[in-house]
């Protein structure tokens, strides 16, 4: 069963000594970890929740400002997304609370999404063309996470539509070729035109605030001070709510134009057999969550890198909303490792394991562990990520739990980096191999709380992962440099 160490196909072999290790976590142990690491706050709702009404309530009012600023382009509207939507933010005692929100514009042509691109074409753009004419719609492709045009294609389909009788271009068949494609270039939605002027109606709106403003809102600016770059992530803010800091980051979005693929819940999982807990042939159960309720949410777009890329924040809030209909303990379970990823591992590595990242092994363990033994109490959530995150770490593959296609561990970087990324995957996993063996004795050495005592395979794989961090050191400081690091195809923790 997930929650206890066993021998499993494609995942190191585990002793008997070790399965009795693992049941040491009782759950008292693990409720005061989340009373005194997963800070307080997250357990005082009256605090968080005013603090997010006042949060929404200032956005609110910056986006309306937006809207009188740009009608044509903004809709005003401001959608709260990420981990502050569904209940899973954690901070460290130095952090900020972080907010992620959804700013809709106004894009009124169909989108048909033709299918998926393998490599790079020749002129596949990343801008949206606003046409009219264009009927049903303008056909798209989707590069990755990206939603590409080929214009070149669009313009040629466009003029052999109008064309009756031959198809031989004449010289009248060029000059509309060219005139179309200064019409594109002119009318097309530029995602990063459209963040740079999100940017700009911002800059107005906070003016306004700064004139009128609320009592329990100080310090309020743009982060992005000498306007946005095309690698900016967001139009990024910083406040003091309340007394305490606060970041918020605004993404223009596409709404409701690209339909959410039917296929998948159903998608092709043989090389994740290993991860599977039961004997083969075995039927496997349906997670809790309501597969419907997720297509009628679907997808959305966001600018992001010069691209509108598909963005699948609202279908995860509801996902996640019934994650744990079964009265499991999968959030809580994520949000411990959250925080030890935050506290200790991002800061001793680098930002290689993100929060977006950990959601996705809840997916996917969710998904492939749906029985409510493996999530009853907190030793058997934590146990079953736990398992799916080491098998993820130990592969090399991190699939997208929307987008099976998409390896979040699969980096094109350069040779020396990828180099420098597969220690730090390593490194990691031994981190979660050891906390696999004794959640209580990882959480107690890795917080100061108790030392290590005695002979057995605890200690023995804390030696091996402290003798390989000390003869890698130097390569993680070199890769944390690099301040870089892999794509989580959304924003912010996303």
């Amino acid at each position: 069963m997930a929650g206890k160490c066993q021998s499993e196909a494609g995942v190191p072999r585990e002793m008997e000594e070790e399965q009795a290790e693992f049941h040491t976590l009782v759950p008292e142990f693990l409720k005061c970890f989340l009373g005194d690491h997963v800070y307080p706050e997250q357990m005082d709702c009256q605090s968080r929740e005013r603090e997010c009404q006042l949060v929404q309530d200032l956005v609110s009012r910056i986006m309306a400002r937006v809207h009188e600023c740009n009608v044509e382009l903004f809709t005003g509207e401001a959608i709260l997304v990420g981990s502050q939507a569904q209940d899973l933010h954690v901070r460290t005692e130095s952090s900020s609370s972080d907010y992620d929100f959804l700013a809709p514009i106004q894009y009124n042509t169909n989108l048909i999404l033709m299918g998926s691109l393998y490599s790079k074409l020749y002129t596949p753009k990343g801008l949206l063309p606003v046409w009219d004419s264009l009927k049903p719609g303008v056909p798209v492709y989707r590069w990755g996470n990206k939603v590409v045009v080929d214009y070149n294609k669009l313009i040629m389909r466009d003029l052999f539509e109008r064309k009756t009788v031959d198809v031989d271009l004449t010289e009248e068949d060029i000059k509309t070729i060219n005139d179309r494609q200064l019409q594109i270039w002119k009318n097309s939605v530029d995602p990063y035109s459209v963040m740079t002027e999100l940017w700009e109606c911002v800059q107005e709106a906070l003016a306004e605030e700064k004139r009128n403003p609320a009592p329990e809102i100080r310090n309020i600016r743009l982060e992005n001070t000498v306007g946005i770059t095309p690698i900016s992530p967001a139009v990024q803010l910083s406040a003091e709510v309340d007394g305490r800091a606060v970041s918020i980051d605004l993404v223009p979005t596409i709404r409701n134009k690209v339909d959410m693929s039917m296929d998948w819940p159903q998608q092709d999982l043989k090389w994740l057999s290993d991860w599977w807990d039961r004997e083969q042939g075995t039927e496997q159960r349906k997670p809790t969550w309501n597969i419907m309720e997720i297509y009628k949410t679907g997808t959305d777009l966001v600018a992001k890198n010069s691209y509108w890329r598909l963005t699948f924040s609202l279908a995860e809030t509801q996902l996640l909303k019934d994650i744990d209909a079964d009265g499991g303990c999968r959030q809580k379970a994520l949000r411990v490792l959250k925080q030890i990823n935050m506290e200790k591992w991002v800061l001793r590595y680098g930002k290689v394991l993100t929060s977006y990242h950990l959601k996705m092994v809840l997916f996917w363990a969710s998904h492939l562990n749906p029985e409510t033994e493996n999530w009853a109490m907190e030793q058997d959530a934590l146990g079953t990520l736990l398992k799916v995150l080491e098998f993820s770490l130990e592969k090399r593959q991190l699939p997208s739990f929307f987008l099976a296609s998409i390896n979040f561990f699969d980096w094109h970087r350069s040779e020396e980096e990828n180099s420098l990324k597969n220690l730090v995957l390593e490194v990691l996993r031994l981190e979660v191999r050891l906390m696999r063996c004794s959640p209580e004795r990882y959480l107690q050495l890795s917080y100061d709380l108790a030392k290590p005592q005695g002979p057995g395979p605890f200690i023995q794989r804390a030696r091996e992962l402290d003798e390989f961090r000390r003869k890698h050191q130097k390569d993680f400081e070199e890769f944390k440099n690099l301040k870089i690091s892999f794509d989580t195809s959304d924003f912010r923790e996303l």
